[in-house]
């Protein structure tokens, strides 16, 4: 045990001073690359979360579903604001899946940029 105003001891001899840099810096490189992540999405990004949010399948055309659902996002230039953002919005619009979200999109019955965005 430690007593008040002592510093506790490493039992793998560690200079804390060091971890507490360390720890600082890959702060700073944790912030830097969110930072760029943020300005930086692609279509292939959106189009892997559009996937591991359940969609799947292709329209009748053989146009992959996520596809069709980032372009919608494109053309409404909203793609900074992501994927993941619109389909949830449009879920609580909609009380539908992914999937079906994606199938009305294909079908021009839904354009996820018209949707007023939900808190």
């Amino acid at each position: 045990m430690t007593e008040i105003g002592k510093q506790s001891e490493s039992k793998l001899n560690l200079d804390f001073s060091v971890v507490r840099k360390a720890r600082e810096t890959a702060k700073k490189i944790a912030f830097e690359t969110q930072k760029f992540i943020d300005h930086h999405t692609t279509t292939t990004i959106e189009r892997t979360v559009c996937r591991l949010l359940g969609i799947d399948d292709m329209d009748e055309f053989d146009v992959p579903l996520p596809n069709i659902v980032v372009d919608n996002i494109k053309k409404g230039n909203r793609l900074g604001i992501g994927a993941a953002i619109h389909i949830g919005n449009a879920i609580l619009h909609t009380n539908r899946t992914p999937q079906e979200i994606a199938e009305m999109i294909a079908k021009d019955e839904l354009n996820l940029t018209e949707l007023p965005l939900k808190d």
